[in-house]
């Protein structure tokens, strides 16, 4: 499946759960490449856009997205020729993370995940808002007005 079809199915999915009263959208990022973080920037600032409340949580390969060094190299999963296109129609992934935190969204890192590749606070992007466990980040899914998508 393409990035614009997961983008697309899941707007669909937002959309749907924002009639059936959800008001939070939860993504757990746990893929590093561009192919993947578009889709999920999408959704999370479409949740903003119809007024949900959006949380991005990065975990494992997904936490290259909140390095400088691993944003630069996101778009490595394209050909060279599709990341020009990509460039004339889209923000980079440094951007558009910034745009999503600029729009409300909140961008949690994985302290197990950071333990493990030997991370700091120090080492990530200023868009980070804190860094959560396996425990906070199932409060906010298990909330009965939340969606939770991985992405």
């Amino acid at each position: 499946m393409t990035a614009g079809a997961v983008a697309g199915r899941a707007t669909e999915t937002v959309e749907r759960a924002k009639q059936e009263g959800k008001k939070s959208l939860i993504l757990v990022v746990s893929k590093g490449g561009a192919d993947m973080a578009y889709p999920s920037l999408i959704l999370a600032t479409t949740a903003r856009a119809l007024g949900m409340d959006a949380h991005m949580y990065f975990t494992f390969w997904g936490m290259q997205l909140l390095t400088p060094e691993g944003r630069k190299k996101s778009m490595d999963v394209f050909p060279p020729e599709m990341q020009k296109a990509i460039a004339a129609k889209f923000p980079t992934v440094e951007q558009f993370m910034q745009q999503a935190k600029q729009a409300g969204v909140h961008i949690h890192a994985c302290s197990p995940t950071m333990d493990m590749f030997g991370m700091t606070k120090q080492s990530l992007v200023n868009e980070v808002d804190d860094v959560i466990g396996a425990s906070t980040y199932l409060e906010l899914a298990s909330r009965p007005d939340a969606v939770t998508l991985f992405i």
